[in-house]
């Protein structure tokens, strides 16, 4: 059975945003934590895991900052392309078997 493009697509963007996630977990752990727990204070930029504090450059926490801005968009989009794919699925599967 051939599928349709938007099903291809669906897969690859929730592949796509496991992927930032994990890069996300993986950077963090190694970096120290990321911007969100963390904070700016004089000049000075500090990022956060589990109450440990990590000096960081400017840079690094921007790119912390910006990581957890993504991960904070596309991991409820993740959830919107499951219930789509699930709700497209469940009709597809209805309209099979009442044609059989």
């Amino acid at each position: 059975m051939r599928y349709p493009p938007w099903r291809l697509w669906t897969r690859v963007l929730a592949a796509a945003i496991v992927l930032n996630f994990i890069v996300f977990v993986v950077v963090a752990q190694s970096i120290g934590g990321d911007a969100w727990n963390g904070h700016e204070q004089g000049g000075y930029y500090f990022l956060a895991s589990h109450g440990k504090l990590t000096e960081v450059s400017k840079a690094t926490f921007t790119y912390s900052k910006y990581h957890v801005i993504s991960v904070m968009i596309t991991w409820p989009l993740l959830m919107v392309l499951g219930f789509y794919n699930w709700r497209v699925e469940k009709r597809r599967s209805g309209t099979r078997r009442k044609t059989a």
